[in-house]
Parts: structure tokens; sequence; C-alpha cells
């Protein structure tokens, strides 16, 4: 992937966040597959399946809840979603409990109601997005900065800009959202972390989005998650599909 993009061709994501908006929320309601597994990430966490992505990533795993919004899942309320994660969080002695499958902030006004319960509670949620909206909106991190019982995870697809144009098919100018969104939420003084895509990076487009990275605030760097995705079956399918094949494997130097 070392072709120049000239062109901000491809779907705008903050075009996309509306439509799926329409099929995913309902008022404060929004769509789940399910309200409560078991997950090892976080040391064990707690986590939900929702429905609806403005992203349309060729590597994702998540299948049905992306790409098939309208026919998956049902609606739930903030009250019946945080119920099941914190059941299942309790039984198993979770601290953190999150939603993930798709984008965590379509809906905010859902996203706001769950997060007033989780302030009650002794658990801590975990913000899974992308950055597409919490770029596009300051006034979003600002809104999220009364909650501290909050972790924000942003995921950055790809490396640079024709990295998330080829994994993604949106418009190149969109990769810029996510890095906003982490100085929003650090200026913010929101917990946060980055994570970045990078099984079609390579060695120099991974030390280039760190120093990025860095020019944001120095500490992100100790947090920084470099993600590789899983090959399952339907992901081969589809990478094969837009001919894609990983092609970075981690290293001691790459850490």
């Amino acid at each position: 992937m070392s072709l120049v993009i000239t062109s901000d061709t491809g779907y705008d994501p903050l075009a996309l966040t509306e439509s799926m908006e329409r099929v995913v929320v309902d008022g404060n309601k929004r769509k789940y597959v399910q309200l409560g597994r078991t997950l090892r990430f976080y040391g064990g966490t707690t986590s939900a399946t929702e429905v609806g992505c403005n992203l349309r990533c060729k590597f994702c795993f998540s299948d049905k809840p992306v790409w098939k919004p309208k026919s998956t899942g049902n609606f739930y309320t903030p009250q019946e979603v945080f119920d099941g994660l914190a059941k299942n969080a309790r039984k198993h002695g979770h601290p953190t409990i999150s939603a993930s499958a798709s984008e965590g902030t379509l809906g905010r006004q859902h996203l706001f109601d769950l997060l007033d319960l989780v302030e009650q509670s002794e658990l801590v949620y975990i913000l899974e997005t992308n950055g597409m909206t919490l770029g596009a909106d300051p006034e979003f991190a600002s809104q999220l900065a009364k909650y501290k019982r909050l972790h924000v995870r942003v995921s950055i697809k790809g490396c640079n800009e024709t990295e998330f144009h080829t994994l993604t098919g949106a418009r190149p100018s969109a990769y810029d959202l996510p890095f906003k969104a982490l100085k929003q939420l650090i200026d913010a003084g929101i917990s946060c972390n980055a994570c970045v895509s990078v099984s079609f990076s390579t060695e120099l487009t991974i030390q280039s989005i760190q120093s990025r990275l860095a020019a944001i605030h120095p500490g992100i760097l100790r947090s920084l998650e470099l993600e590789q995705i899983k090959l399952f079956p339907k992901v081969r399918k589809r990478l094969a599909k837009h001919g894609l094949y990983p092609t970075y494997k981690r290293t001691r130097s790459a850490l």
C-alpha cells in the first residue's frame, strides 16, 4: 500500500453515521445482539454486542451487526443494557464493562443515559470507538468529561491516509478524525488510549503514526496498542475479495 492518494474519494463516515442511527437508534434505545458476555480483554471483562457502525472495514470480524443492521438485534433501553452488563460482570468479578462489535458512539443520548447508570455503580465503562464522531464534534468530549467511570479506547484503522482508505473505503480526509478525538479527550481530562490496526502496515508506517501520536501527547505511546486482525473464515474471504492479505508481523523492535 505505497500508492499515494491524491483525491478524497470514498464514502463519508459522518453521513454513514446519520443513516445508521436511523436504523439502530430509537429515542434513547439502541439495537444490540446480546447484553453481557465474558471476554478475555482487559484482564477479563463483560461486553454487550452493539449493532451499527459508521465504517465498513474490509477486515471487520463483526459480520451481521455491521453488514446487516436492519435485520440484526433488538432495541434495548440503557437500563436494560446496564442490567445485563452488570449482572454478568458481578457474577465473574469483572471491574469493567463495554459494548463492542460496532461503533460505540451511535445514539449519543443512549450512551449518556447508560453512562449515568455506570456512574452510580462500582464498574468502569470502556467506550470502544473509531473516533469519527468524537473527532468531528469537540462538544462531544466536553459532554463526556463529567463521567469519571469512563475510559475511551480509540481504534485507528491503519497508519496513514492511504492504509485507512484501502482498508475502509472511506474518504482519506476522515483519517484525521481519530487524532482530533484523542486530542479533545486528553484536553478534556478523559482517560483514553489509542489502538492502531497494523496488519497491513510496515515498520516505517508504524513509526510514522507513533510520531504523530506522540505529537498529541507523548504519554499516549505508553498505552498504545498495535492490533493485528484475526483471520476468521468470513474475514479471510472478504479480504481475498478485495485482494488484501496481512503483511505485518510484530517483532520486538516494533513494540
